[in-house]
């Protein structure tokens, strides 16, 4: 089953950030908000692919994010049997994809409708990614936030 997001309906947001750690390469992250319409029905693929609510260390998933060049093509849960496509495709910066190379890995963050998610990676990606930290933050009462690990695949 694969779930097309498009601008007819609900809003659906991919906001990408690098997170400088201290020990190590960054961190490239994707934090996506849908709206209520699908919201559950993401939960639950994240759930069934390893998600954890976000608290402390992120699990490692089942999921994947596809790359095709700059763009995020799909992000695949369950074994690659549930696909998320966003319209538009979010463009990484190039910050972001060596990060996500470097490692391998993408750290997820799935966040409640109304999260008022920003690319504020325009500027400084460290400011970016504490921005989208505080704004999950200050919804954190408002609904489930999930985060797990997605293997990176380039296409």
């Amino acid at each position: 089953m694969s779930e097309d997001i498009d601008s007819d309906s609900e809003p659906t947001v991919w906001a990408l950030t690098v997170q400088e750690q201290e020990i190590g390469p960054p961190v490239a992250e994707a934090f996506i908000e849908v709206g209520r319409r699908w919201h559950a029905e993401l939960l639950t693929h994240a759930l069934e692919s390893g998600f954890l609510l976000a608290a402390g260390d992120a699990p490692q998933s089942t999921a994947m994010v596809v790359m095709n060049g700059p763009l995020v093509d799909r992000l695949l849960f369950v074994g690659g049997r549930q696909s998320w496509e966003p319209v538009p495709k979010p463009a990484a910066s190039p910050e972001w994809r060596t990060a996500a190379r470097e490692r391998g890995e993408v750290l997820v963050v799935v966040v409640p409708p109304g999260t008022c998610l920003t690319d504020e990676a325009d500027g400084d990606p460290q400011d970016g990614a504490d921005g989208l930290t505080r704004s999950v933050a200050a919804t954190g009462g408002e609904g489930v936030v999930l985060h797990g690990t997605a293997a990176l695949a380039l296409i």
